[in-house]
């Protein structure tokens, strides 16, 4: 009776000992950190003198936004044609900086990857 005893006390320990590994790995319930943002670039005020420059901001900001596979009715593409269409506000652009934030982001996504420059966008005479 004692040998039973004794083999019956180390199956308790061992039934012990794998319950407390499977709970100490169980994840924790603290919550992942949010990877870093990675949408449009930042800019408190860009520096747009020109209306070239201002036109190529919009461009190529939607060209960027959109090759990284992001919807139309997405907060990003909101905020970043409502952005440009307020830059051009300030120097009375606004309808020609959000078509540019428009053709940027169409020319991203046609098949033709060769229009999708904002100089070859400025050389058909759009902007």
């Amino acid at each position: 009776m004692k040998i039973e005893a004794i083999f019956g006390g180390v199956l308790a320990l061992f039934v012990v000992a794998i319950a407390a590994k499977a709970l100490l790995d169980l994840p924790s319930a603290k919550p992942k950190p949010l990877p870093p943002y990675t949408g449009l670039p930042v800019v408190v005020e860009p520096v747009l003198s020109s209306e070239q420059e201002l036109v190529c901001f919009c461009f190529d900001n939607a060209r960027t936004l959109a090759r990284r596979d992001v919807g139309v009715m997405s907060s990003e593409y909101r905020q970043g044609f409502s952005t440009c269409r307020a830059y051009g506000r300030q120097i009375n652009l606004a309808e020609r900086a959000s078509n540019a934030w428009t053709d940027g982001w169409n020319a991203a996504l046609s098949a033709r990857p060769y229009e999708a420059s904002c100089r070859s966008y400025l050389r058909r005479g759009r902007a």
